[in-house]
């Protein structure tokens, strides 16, 4: 039986579910024994200089952890998107993706003024506000504030910066942090500043750890990590490796997961009544197969009016917002449970039918609602 050390944070659940998808092959595949720290349930890169095992799941941040894991030889799968180029094979997820899911949340909910909570010379960091950027375009109201890395174990806590920034933002604002905790950071400050959240500042974190975004006051709205598929596909590389086998130096890329919402971002920044109906309308029949005409309809406006105030407002068309409602319930069922059937599941969304679904599915996160369902 191989021994195969977990070097990454169990006590956080976005990580525990990475640890599942580890155990879920290590049952079906190769029966491995797991290591951790006993005490800490963390065991850092140090701690494993004279540990004589089989291989590593676990974090790269930085040269020096990078160069104990080549002095040791010992097969490594890198899970840190902390810096750009991994020293080892890397899975990880799609965090530019992380970023347009963001950007897309809060367009649709009709915000102009837009902000990203990032952190200093971290590349996950940089690549989730590059995604959100590109996906707000140029003609929008944009600030972003870096707070220095704490991976190097330094925390001071009490950062002024972050509050004469949050005083400066206009509202209503959509602001986006790198992840939970830092929105949490964001969330506490707004408090202490008579900032209300989600009317003046609407905020959305990355990684859905449960306990951050639950206990939040407001709870926090968040993107998930995929973890269990990050870790059954870390497993599967690190058992080629084991076999001796040469595997590609490019990242395996995950794709993110569908916003799930909370109250943080609860709030419609939508001015136009009559485009707030059509929002609200969309969204409450979404699986009666409703489309454009049926929404002007409903408003007793004109199309051209519709494709004009949603393409001025919201960013896009009618017909993009359609869809990105219809895949975001899609995705919503198909995350509630593995039972659904894939034809219900397009019915219930509002679409006419698997195909139409899975063409919505590949145009808005690159792959079909089968492989998407697969994954989970």
């Amino acid at each position: 039986m191989k021994q195969i050390a977990l070097a990454f944070p169990l006590g956080v659940s976005h990580l525990e579910r990475v640890a599942y998808g580890i155990r879920r092959f290590s049952r079906e595949s190769s029966n491995w024994q797991l290591i951790t720290n006993p005490e800490k349930h963390h065991l850092e890169i140090e701690q494993l200089v004279n540990w004589d095992g089989d291989g590593i799941i676990g974090f790269i941040h930085d040269d020096d952890e990078a160069e104990i894991i080549r002095q040791k030889k010992i097969p490594f799968i890198n899970l840190s998107g902390a810096l750009e180029k991994s020293p080892f094979p890397r899975v990880r997820v799609d965090y530019y993706q992380m970023g347009q899911l963001g950007a897309e949340h809060f367009l649709a909910k009709g915000f102009e003024s837009f902000a990203y909570y990032g952190i200093e010379n971290v590349w996950y960091a940089q690549e989730i506000g590059r995604g959100f950027r590109d996906a707000l375009g140029k003609n929008t109201k944009y600030s972003e504030y870096l707070a220095q890395s704490t991976l190097s174990g330094n925390y001071s806590g009490g950062d002024k910066g972050l509050s004469n920034w949050l005083k400066s933002l206009p509202t209503p604002t959509a602001l986006m942090s790198a992840h939970d905790p830092r929105a949490l950071e964001v969330l506490q400050t707004c408090r202490r500043l008579d900032i209300r959240v989600p009317n003046e500042i609407a905020l959305l974190g990355n990684n859905n750890d449960g306990i951050t975004c639950e206990l939040a006051t407001p709870s926090l709205s968040s993107i998930p990590r995929d973890g269990d598929a990050i870790g059954y596909l870390a497993s599967q590389l690190l058992e080629k490796l084991l076999r001796g086998e040469s595997i590609a130096d490019e990242d395996t890329v995950v794709p993110a997961l569908a916003v799930v919402e909370r109250e943080s971002t609860a709030f419609l920044a939508i001015k136009d009544k009559d485009l707030l109906f059509a929002v609200e309308y969309i969204k409450e029949n979404i699986d009666k197969h409703i489309n454009v005409e049926t929404t002007c309809t409903y408003l007793n406006r004109s199309r051209r009016w519709l494709e004009y105030t949603f393409k001025k407002q919201l960013k896009m068309s009618p017909l993009k917002f359609i869809a990105q409602v219809k895949v975001d319930k899609a995705k919503e069922l198909l995350l509630s449970s593995k039972n659904h059937n894939l034809s219900d599941v397009a019915n219930m969304s509002g679409f006419s039918g698997t195909e139409q679904m899975n063409k919505a599915f590949r145009k808005v996160i690159g792959q079909n609602a089968r492989e998407f369902k697969d994954m989970k």
